[in-house]
């Protein structure tokens, strides 16, 4: 049996006494502030994104030597921030939030921009996933140079079932606070590359995550030597994954 993901099953508890809240106010059966308790106990979906990541990998019996150390940092930080900044918005200690905000949504933008330009440079298209879901899995689709960018939203990218042309194919994908997946099918030469801020990136269950992490893996093909796909990767608040299977 696949063990429980207890992260989501916090997530889950916590959407549902929202749902409970907002629904006896709405009766009138007591009075309280939504928007105030929103205000304060959001964090609390940091630190249930950080139990997500840290309870499952540390107890799973496929954990990969080496992987560990980086899952747990990043599992931590964000159970960390999570707290500080509730205990801030509960008013035990003054925390001023400003200069990170204006830090983060340029840095952001910034983010964004450089991964279209990157698109722009090889020549293909942008695909989006803005708080939605974007799959590629059907039966001979085409793969192109593009950019693959999801911002609170997942993509999954299965090349298994691509026609993969005989030439380098250049993937350009960003994790904003989401997810992205891509499938590789055996014998594809692949090398993948990236940059991970609070966030996770696993190539062949080579992962490396944290504060700032980075990780480079290259794995040689035995198909078509004049086919091979390169993987550049940026993951903010999220998480990229390049597996076989």
């Amino acid at each position: 049996m696949a063990p429980r993901r207890r992260g989501p099953m916090i997530l889950g508890v916590v959407v549902i006494a929202l749902g409970v809240l907002w629904l006896f106010r709405n009766l009138g059966l007591f009075q309280v502030n939504m928007g105030g308790l929103i205000a304060i106990y959001w964090p609390v979906l940091l630190i249930a994104w950080g139990i997500d990541i840290l309870i499952p990998r540390v107890f799973r019996e496929e954990t990969q030597p080496g992987s560990l150390p980086g899952r747990l940092l990043n599992g931590l930080v964000l159970i960390v921030v999570g707290v500080i900044i509730i205990g801030g918005n509960l008013g035990y200690y003054n925390l001023n939030l400003g200069i990170f905000w204006r830090v983060f949504w340029p840095a952001l933008i910034i983010l964004l921009g450089w991964s279209l330009l990157q698109g722009a440079a090889s020549g293909g298209g942008t695909h989006w996933a803005v708080m939605s879901g974007l799959e590629l899995k059907n039966q001979g689709w085409k793969l192109e140079d593009g950019s693959y960018i999801a911002v609170m939203g997942g993509a999954k990218i299965d090349l298994r079932a691509a026609e993969i042309p005989p030439r380098e194919t250049v993937l350009n994908l960003t994790a904003v606070m989401g997810g992205i997946e891509v499938r590789v099918p055996e014998g594809l030469k692949v090398s993948c590359q990236g940059t991970a801020v609070l966030g996770g990136l696993n190539f062949f269950r080579e992962e490396a995550g944290g504060v700032v992490a980075s990780r480079k893996t290259e794995r040689p093909g035995t198909g078509d030597p004049a086919a091979s796909v390169i993987i550049q990767c940026r993951a903010v608040m999220g998480g990229i994954e390049v597996k076989e299977t």
